[in-house]
């Protein structure tokens, strides 16, 4: 990248950006999803497109950086796997939200980087101290203030796939930040879209009653192209920010999504916070940057 990443402290705040960049080009993913359904076009249509579309951006980047597409056939196995995980994460979601407020089902699904942080902590990956574990739990706390006025509990059935949805978030994030160690960023991501063309085409095969339905406008045919790019990018920055700061200090930055998400309802919907939800942004913001502080405390 043509900067002297030897320096700790500069790879700390690389790496940190480029997260921080991905959670924004993930919090556009919702809403242009919603655009393009609310435009006619069907879920798989969606998923597909999208995963097409990231696809096809991540090919040119991925021979520049690799010079070649292909990877070793040993590691087939586990693309197949972290495909599988993503897939699943996205599906239990979206499934979710049929029975439950999708404000509850964020507010479980963002768990996942309590559960990585634990993992990570007790396999010895990466230490996390006691203020540190003070920190996460106020970022957890801070998340469902803010979240707090959207929730609803609704049934059972909503409950247990968001809580499957969140396992999936997890077993995607890990395994895929390994495979990124070993192989890079841009190409585990390219191999992931396409395998996941290919689950989608298998299950419109299979599975009668699914509707391929593209959408009807210019705005929707924008908003699936959107949902692609940002799709793309987030997970591509999200990946390669672990190979800087680690998967789960990565993880962990990625609650400011709900932050992000909130500001452009500010800004493109008009839509205020109240005050508990300014308490729980607040928390959120405090409670990362205690993370961050306490972590170079105990390391200087």
């Amino acid at each position: 990248m043509g900067l002297d990443l030897g320096n700790p402290r500069l790879r700390d705040a690389v790496g940190i950006a480029i997260v921080v960049v991905s959670s924004l080009c993930i919090a556009f993913v919702p809403s242009s999803a919603k655009l393009a359904l609310d435009d006619g076009a069907s879920l798989i249509a969606l998923l597909m497109s999208r995963c097409l579309i990231g696809a096809i951006l991540l090919l040119p980047v991925t021979l520049y950086r690799q010079g070649m597409i292909t990877i070793p056939a040993r590691y087939l196995p586990r693309i197949l796997m972290v495909t599988v995980f993503n897939i699943g994460m996205i599906a239990c979601m979206y499934s979710a939200v049929e029975y439950i407020d999708i404000g509850l089902a964020t507010l479980i699904l963002y768990i996942f980087p309590l559960g990585i942080a634990l993992l990570s902590h007790l396999t010895g990956k990466e230490r996390i101290n006691s203020r540190q574990w003070v920190a996460i739990a106020c970022l957890l706390a801070g998340l469902c203030f803010l979240m707090m006025d959207t929730v609803q509990i609704g049934s059972k059935h909503g409950l247990i796939l968001s809580f499957a949805s969140m396992v999936f978030a997890m077993l995607f994030i890990m395994n895929a930040s390994t495979l990124t160690s070993e192989l890079g960023a841009a190409v585990i991501n390219l191999h992931a879209n396409l395998w996941s063309v290919v689950y989608f085409i298998v299950a419109l095969i299979l599975i009668p009653g699914l509707d391929f339905l593209y959408p009807v406008t210019a705005d929707g045919w924008f908003a699936i192209i959107s949902n692609g790019v940002f799709y793309m990018l987030g997970y591509w920055l999200f990946f390669e920010g672990c190979r800087f700061v680690g998967v789960t200090r990565a993880s962990l930055l990625t609650l400011v999504d709900p932050l992000f998400a909130a500001l452009m309802a500010i800004v493109f919907l008009g839509q205020m916070l109240n005050v508990m939800e300014w308490f729980g942004f607040a928390v959120i913001l405090i409670s990362l940057i205690t993370f961050e502080l306490k972590r170079d405390h105990k390391e200087g």
